[in-house]
């Protein structure tokens, strides 16, 4: 909606960043991760070139975390907001109930195996007890001034055997000096605390965030300096986001592209070129396509137009909640296992690392919304991967390298691959199963430490003479994941189309998720009836469901077919499949409008609510705008006439209303009730005028605009919400269209 100013901390700057031709590339590991291309190589050279880039040790170690974890926890978790300002009273911190332990356990029973905490975040305020500044945790009444929240949670994650990272702003709003070149030794200072006093780092990550500080100014940063400092001191940290080593895939929704090259074009690898440069040139001149949101980064086409190629593979971030930090207004708005395994797929399946947040709250615990849904995407993705349907099946290769066998990429072991012979780039596997078996995944990944190279391949099943299409990809890298509709067959074919050079391949699979309802409808507001079809995934499935919203399982009722409704119902619903494997239940609500509605002025389609009955289906909206239940208005008023279907007495009238001034969300100026007993003329019951609209406010709130009419009946109510029109002058986006946002009126 809204005038983002910067996506999270800043990163939709997007900084192209230094990585010299030695210094950042050179390790005791798996080979170079970047290589010149010269003038006049030809086509086939530059691909050759292309294929032979591997990633470093350090890279190629962070790859195979698959999944590591975000924690957002600072000041802003008790001001309630995402960035915070210059000044903060650092006072309200104080986390009672913390335990770092119940976070550490969290993660790491959901398969999560690196931790990063936010040790400062752009307000400037520290989770260690810093020399630099005052604005820290020392200064604080948590724990008597005594306590060290990177520290425990270092140790905390040693113990349970996880990597622990820290994210440390660059930007500081609150340093006086930020905007000069001795903020550079400032924030050097810190980031040494942070590498010198807490164990070994295995991730430092930083965005490109760069507002202004207290001098009103913007900083330089001096990248390269703080490179070497980590590369000295934590030598084994991937540098990420606005790093050298890992890049920010280019959105918060955790989903990659479904072609993800980790080899990315250059401008240059050449270190004395770059140290000549400002140092604004350096970053511009040594790595990678400036629009990192671009959904083609890697193509032949894009790698024949660079003058260098680097291993920069991509880390995928998302939160559980809406926002980062925590805000009790989200706790029903948590991503469910089914939405996380989603994202699993989409990132770690698409050769990504999935950061995944989930912050703590007030009290300094994750809570137990959040940690039950982590727990079922764990459930998820272990029921589905841990037997491989190929294992056992005979296996014939079209062409394979001596000692390369085939039958490599089914032993589990990551270290064994196999691959063609130098001069063949294209290539099929049949495997032939003893009895046929249900799927609806594969999982392929290539033998990374000797590059990426799959351009294209396809699935195939055996249908008497001729093989039968039932998946494709295109890129695969570290870990590709394919699914689609469940197939019951024992003759597969993996056919390689494409490839840079000959392809590699260390695991191949066939897997079977367990099943998920779905709902048709998936949710609505009805006005009479409702028809609610069950379907699953799995074939043959019993789908067991209640409708009062209790937890299902088989001895509740057995779907047979379509549910009526003709009340409001909450439907929570489970499958189990022939085998016994049980999925997660899943619910949806389904709301009966409790009158009907003729709209005189039409909301906004970019948030319609639940459409039509909207205004009284009796489902009330959270202070998140973005939960689906507020219909908005922009720059427009609000108009409609409610029927009630027979005239009633009257003795109360409500519209309820959200402001979130940050969104560009307004209360109304005025809001009026009218009345008819036959819908053609109306007099006007009562008329609010709302004198507090557009004033300042910093957090968001729910108010009701109410009525309560004496000795009144009538059929036909005519609600108007007149929206304040533009945003204030004191407001950011002042002369923009003002947002109105409504959920409910109620008739008493």
């Amino acid at each position: 909606m809204m005038k983002k100013i910067l996506s999270k901390s800043g990163k939709a700057l997007i900084f192209v960043l230094l990585m010299n031709s030695r210094f950042y590339s050179q390790q005791s590991g798996l080979g170079n991760n970047h290589v010149a291309i010269n003038q006049g190589d030809p086509p086939v050279e530059v691909i050759r070139k292309a294929a032979h880039v591997t990633p470093s040790k350090r890279q190629y170690e962070w790859q195979k975390l698959e999944m590591t974890g975000f924690i957002h926890f600072g000041i802003n978790t008790f001001d309630e907001v995402e960035w915070g300002k210059k000044e903060i009273d650092i006072s309200k911190f104080n986390p009672k109930e913390i335990n770092v332990k119940q976070w550490v356990k969290a993660f790491k029973d959901a398969g999560i195996k690196l931790l990063i905490l936010t040790a400062k975040h752009h307000d400037g305020f520290c989770l260690w007890p810093t020399k630099y500044t005052a604005l820290n945790i020392s200064r604080t009444p948590f724990q008597n001034g005594k306590g060290d929240i990177v520290g425990d949670l270092s140790k905390a994650c040693r113990k349970a055997g996880l990597k622990f990272g820290v994210y440390l702003s660059p930007w500081d709003m609150h340093e006086k000096s930020f905007g000069t070149p001795a903020y550079n030794r400032y924030f050097m200072n810190q980031l040494t605390e942070l590498l010198t006093n807490y164990g070994e780092i295995s991730e430092v990550w930083f965005d490109g965030a760069n507002g202004e500080g207290p001098n009103g100014k913007k900083q330089v940063y001096d990248w390269q300096s703080y490179y070497k400092l980590i590369r000295r001191l934590q030598p084994k940290a991937v540098i990420a986001v606005s790093g050298p080593d890992v890049r920010w895939v280019g959105t918060e929704s955790g989903y990659g592209r479904q072609t993800e090259w980790s080899v990315l074009p250059g401008s240059s690898t050449n270190e004395e070129e770059v140290a000549a440069n400002s140092q604004q040139k350096a970053l511009d001149g040594a790595f990678t396509p400036r629009n990192l949101m671009d959904e083609d980064l890697g193509s032949r086409q894009k790698i024949m137009k660079a003058h260098s190629l680097v291993w920069y593979p991509a880390e995928i971030d998302v939160s559980i909640r809406p926002g980062w930090f925590y805000n009790k207004n989200d706790d029903s708005m948590i991503k469910s296992p089914y939405k996380l395994a989603d994202i699993y797929y989409n990132s770690v399946g698409l050769n990504g690392v999935l950061l995944l947040n989930v912050p703590p709250d007030k009290r300094g615990l994750i809570t137990e919304g959040d940690v039950k849904s982590l727990q079922g995407m764990h459930y998820l993705i272990g029921q589905t991967f841990k037997n491989n349907l190929l294992e056992g099946a005979g296996i014939k290769a079209s062409s394979q390298k001596k000692g390369f066998s085939a039958k490599n990429i089914i032993d589990r072991k990551p270290e064994t691959y196999w691959t063609t012979d130098d001069t063949v780039s294209t290539a099929s596997i049949e495997f032939e199963l003893a009895a046929p078996q249900n799927f609806n995944c594969a999982m392929l990944q290539e033998n990374i430490p000797e590059g990426q190279r799959i351009e294209k391949f396809s699935l195939e099943y055996r249908d008497g003479d001729k093989w039968v299409q039932f998946a494709k990809g295109t890129t695969v890298g570290y870990k590709r994941l394919v699914r689609f509709p469940e197939i019951k067959e024992d003759r597969i074919r993996l056919v390689i189309e494409q490839s840079r050079t000959n392809p590699t391949l260390s695991s191949f699979g066939l897997y079977k998720a367990p099943p998920e309802v779905s709902f048709m409808p998936e949710g609505v507001t009805f006005k009479d009836t409702a028809s609610v079809k069950l379907l699953c995934d799995t074939k043959d499935a019993g789908i067991y469901y209640t409708t009062d919203g209790s937890q299902p399982d088989k001895s509740s009722r057995l779907y047979t077919g379509p549910i009526k409704l003709d009340r409001t119902a909450v439907i929570t619903a489970v499958a189990i499949s022939p085998e016994g494997v049980s999925g997660l239940p899943v619910k949806a609500g389904f709301n009966k409008a409790k009158y009907n509605i003729e709209y005189k002025a039409q909301y906004d389609s970019a948030y319609p609510g639940s459409g039509v009955y909207t205004l009284v289906d009796g489902a009330l909206g959270t202070y998140n705008f973005k939960d689906g239940k507020w219909q908005g208005f922009h720059g427009t008023d609000a108009e409609a006439v409610i029927d009630l279907g027979k005239i009633k007495p009257i003795r109360k009238l409500s519209w309820r209303f959200l402001e979130s001034t940050g969104s560009y969300i307004f209360l109304p100026g005025s809001v009026e009730y009218s009345i008819s007993d036959d819908g053609k003329e109306f007099r006007t019951l009562k008329a609010i005028v709302n004198d507090e609209a557009g004033r300042q406010d910093k957090i968001p709130f729910i108010k009701s605009f109410d009525a309560f009419p004496e000795n009144i009946q009538a059929r036909y109510i005519r609600i108007k919400a007149v929206n304040i029109g533009l945003c204030p002058p004191w407001h950011p986006g002042a002369g923009d269209k003002a947002w109105m946002f409504t959920d409910e009126v109620t008739v008493e």
